[in-house]
């Protein structure tokens, strides 16, 4: 080891260069900076008495150098030790290196992936250092590589203990290997200097959305806070500065790993250099570039720089294709991506096409019962599903065409559906790689006329980001696709130009004027004649679950016609399943798929319109665009979804699949030899469509919902006159499900009848909860649900004597007991 690498700042880039196909641990796989061991990061090798240590620099935290304040930085936070080596030798007398046994500083676990293995299956897995070797090293002035085999192995395997509590934690074991009991894993990692002049730092800001880089500097004292943010990008710059369009002094490069079938590289290709037209809009030429490796020589796609698109064949879908990068903690600048694409997910939906297409057939994904199996520290960075559940949203295809028989799967237009799908989700992981967020706003733009017009989507999107997740873009029934808009979305919206701009536009050399500049972009998001189109909500905007906007999975600006089309979307295939007269070659399985896919786009389409009501619109504006921070929708607007929610979830007749499909809802029993857990052979329509209703039911019931109409009602008390209030919610939800609906008596719809006594337990048993342990302190809303119980139980006490049917009498018995014994109870306080 030269002492000139001592002290010298490089960066770790750890990848799986092979995996076990499952469980996170996947060949190719770029470890992200979000975990909580094994990320990338800033390291340094110090030479400390007779042995050399691999110090992970403490990047986080950090002061001018040569101030004091840096010092106090110093002694206030620890770096951390990730491998220590003794000195081989003495100091060469000329050079002063030193020789260090390689083996001892890589071949230990550095990324933790034993403790994930155990955390995953609950099995004593453990690194074995005696059959781990480091299989390959290589160096150069810009890189080295070292590639180490570890083998990680557990003595014994633990089993389910027979008889434990529902809930308890079982152990399995990875499928994907040949004995659960040992596995290898090839671990991938590269060492670079990082820039000697680190790549001028750019302001985040909350209306464009960027991943970003944290520091707390301690510098300035007088700052209000030591916190910073600046974007992560590449490092992007002209080579001719004066010219109006210039070619980049070095473009960003996607090399296409030899792992990509023939058939999508076009495909993909064509869906990384869509991306220019953004850099060409800000005077860049030819800013991105894809190329093929070499083959005369050896080329390394996981090297350090080597920004690389590969295919992945895990065992189970785990995200369908993710982008992850690497970046230079002191200023963000992007040093490495890699993006990798599913198998499973394209397997999917060449499949589905095929279906789709034929009037002799009915849409299924083979793929989309499973479910992701990656978690991720960070879900905006590491965890991007929008591969995935596009590829299940076409599952809702209907034969919309008139060709008559199935089509083959190699077809022109089941290829061409294929790659417009794969270039939908090339186009979005390369966004992330380029420091791109989610945008779940963008989707609200287009009108939903403008979403049937096939012309105005297939040439300007269907959303304003491609950085969305859509749902496939479906004619209303009895329309073919090759009427209706684009299904997918193929082309940058406006949004993804302007985040580029900001990310990416060459600024004044002066901080001031930079400055100016930069804030010149951003305020473009409020704009009246741009508002809509540069709208930007993201991950913690969504699962925060109050912005109806923010959302995933809806399409167009206006949610309840969004929601109309695709519940009878639904219905139109449902009664499509039960016209179809099944052909000896057919799927067995396909009805009960088809029937699930149809479920669960019901339950979104549900909890889109339930993010309507109490909705409240949060905007990223900066003082003084005149728009309100904090806006809720509407009344009549959370009503018409109320409405909606009520007719098309709480009905007795929201759920109606005719006995003979329900009869045709075969298992695979193929995938039941195979399976740990058998469940059930047959599918019970009642507990499906009560499972829909809880989760309608909940949100509808929950006591944040009562606080928060309560709230907006105090918020647009000086432009409301007839606010949403949860004493109408209520009131309506106990007309829907016991007050509007007939008692079932002897000779009515037995079927409707019973679905109403499921949804009335389920409504008694809440209320009961709520009124036993509460959640919320405010006067209102426990005066709320009490006289709700009151109301509830004298409308029970009289309906039960009325009762003539034996089943209906003693339901409402029960129920009214259910309710008595709640009101008579003590209540055990769960709020603060």
């Amino acid at each position: 080891m030269s002492p000139q690498v001592l002290g010298k700042p490089l960066f770790l880039s750890p990848k799986l260069a092979t995996g076990i196909g499952e469980a996170g641990v996947l060949g190719g796989l770029m470890q992200s900076r979000y975990a909580q061991v094994g990320r990338p990061q800033w390291v340094e090798f110090r030479k400390v008495q007779q042995q050399v240590q691999l110090v992970a620099v403490n990047s986080a935290y950090t002061a001018a150098r040569g101030t004091p304040q840096a010092k106090a930085v110093q002694a206030a936070f620890s770096p951390s030790l990730l491998a220590a080596v003794p000195l081989a030798s003495a100091p060469d007398a000329k050079t002063g290196a030193v020789l260090i046994d390689a083996s001892a500083l890589w071949l230990s676990d550095v990324l933790g992936l034993a403790l994930h293995l155990q955390r995953n299956y609950r099995q004593s897995y453990g690194f074995d250092p005696r059959q781990s070797s480091i299989s390959q090293t290589r160096s150069s002035e810009q890189a080295a590589v070292f590639e180490v085999t570890q083998h990680f192995a557990t003595a014994s395997i633990a089993v389910p203990t027979p008889g434990a509590p529902p809930g308890t934690p079982v152990s399995t074991v990875p499928a994907a290997v040949p004995d659960p009991r040992s596995l290898f894993v090839q671990v991938h990692y590269t060492l670079t200097p990082l820039p000697e002049q680190p790549m001028p730092r750019r302001k985040a800001d909350q209306r464009v959305g960027y991943f970003t880089s944290t520091v707390a500097d301690f510098t300035d004292d007088l700052a209000r806070t030591p916190r910073q943010q600046f974007i992560n990008r590449w490092r992007l710059e002209k080579k001719d500065p004066s010219a109006p369009l210039s070619e980049p002094v070095q473009p960003i490069v996607f090399w296409l790993d030899p792992t990509l079938p023939d058939a999508y590289r076009a495909t993909i290709t064509e869906g990384v250099l869509a991306w220019n037209q953004a850099f060409e809009a800000i005077g860049f030429h030819n800013a991105i570039e894809v190329r093929t490796p070499p083959t005369d020589t050896p080329f390394d796609t996981l090297q350090t720089g080597h920004a690389s698109i590969r295919w992945m064949t895990n065992a189970q879908p785990a995200f369908g294709a993710i982008g992850p990068s690497h970046v230079d903690p002191r200023s963000g600048e992007i040093l490495d991506a890699h993006i990798a694409l599913e198998s499973l997910s394209s397997r999917a939906v060449r499949a589905v096409r095929s279906q789709y297409l034929s009037s002799s057939s009915l849409p299924l994904n083979g793929a989309a019962d499973a479910t992701p199996t990656v978690t991720h520290a960070h879900p905006a960075d590491d965890f991007c599903m929008h591969a995935y559940t596009a590829a299940e949203q076409l599952t809702l295809g209907l034969d919309m065409l008139a060709a008559q028989g199935a089509l083959d799967p190699d077809s022109p237009e089941v290829r061409a559906f294929v790659l417009a799908y794969l270039k939908d989700t090339t186009m979005h992981e390369v966004g992330h790689t380029l420091g791109l967020r989610h945008n779940f706003r963008a989707s609200r733009w287009r009108s939903a006329a403008e979403l049937d017009d096939p012309v105005l989507t297939r040439a300007h999107g269907n959303s304003a980001s491609v950085m969305d997740y859509a749902p496939m873009n479906l004619p209303a029934p009895g329309k073919s696709i090759e009427q209706g808009g684009a299904p997918f979305q193929t082309t940058l919206g406006p949004y993804d130009f302007w985040a580029i701009a900001y990310g990416y536009s060459a600024l004044p050399a002066e901080a001031p004027q930079a400055e100016q500049a930069l804030l010149a972009i951003a305020e473009r998001s409020a704009a009246p004649q741009e508002a809509e189109a540069l709208a930007y909500g993201t991950d913690e905007d969504n699962l925060l679950g109050v912005d109806p906007q923010a959302l995933t999975f809806d399409l167009g600006r206006d949610p309840v016609a969004f929601a109309d089309r695709r519940i009878a979307i639904v219905q139109d295939l449902f009664q499509r399943l039960d016209r179809r007269v099944p052909a000896p070659r057919d799927d067995a399985n396909l009805p009960r798929r088809a029937v699930g896919h149809g479920l669960r786009e019901l339950a979104r389409v549900g909890q889109v319109l339930m993010r309507q009501v109490g909705g409240v619109v949060t905007r990223r504006d900066a003082p003084g665009s005149r728009r309100d921070a904090i806006d809720p929708l509407p009344a009549a607007v959370q009503r018409e979804a109320l409405g909606r929610l009520i007719d098309h979830y709480l009905a007795p007749q929201a759920l109606r699949l005719p006995p003979g499909l329900q009869r045709r809802l075969a298992p695979d029993f193929m995938a039941l030899q195979d399976a740990v857990s058998l469940g059930r052979l047959d599918a019970s329509v009642a507990e499906l469509q009560l499972s829909l209703q809880r989760g309608v039911l909940a949100p509808l019931m929950s006591e944040g919902l009562a606080e928060r109409l309560l709230d907006n009602r105090d918020k647009t008390s000086d432009r409301e006159p007839r606010p949403l209030l949860p004493q109408e919610v209520h009131a309506r939800l106990m007309a829907a499900i016991w007050r509007a609906s007939p008692l079932a008596q002897a000779g009515s719809d037995a079927q409707a009848a019973e679905r109403l006594r499921n949804l009335q337990r389920e409504h008694v048993t809440r209320l009961a909860a709520m009124w036993l342990r509460p959640t919320s302190n405010r006067a209102d809303v426990r005066a709320l649900v009490w006289q709700q119980a009151q109301q509830l139980q004298r409308w029970l006490s009289s309906a039960s004597s009325r009762a003539t049917d034996a089943t209906t009498k003693a339901h409402l018995k029960a129920c009214l007991e259910t309710l008595q014994s709640a009101l008579r109870a003590s209540v055990v306080r769960g709020g603060g």
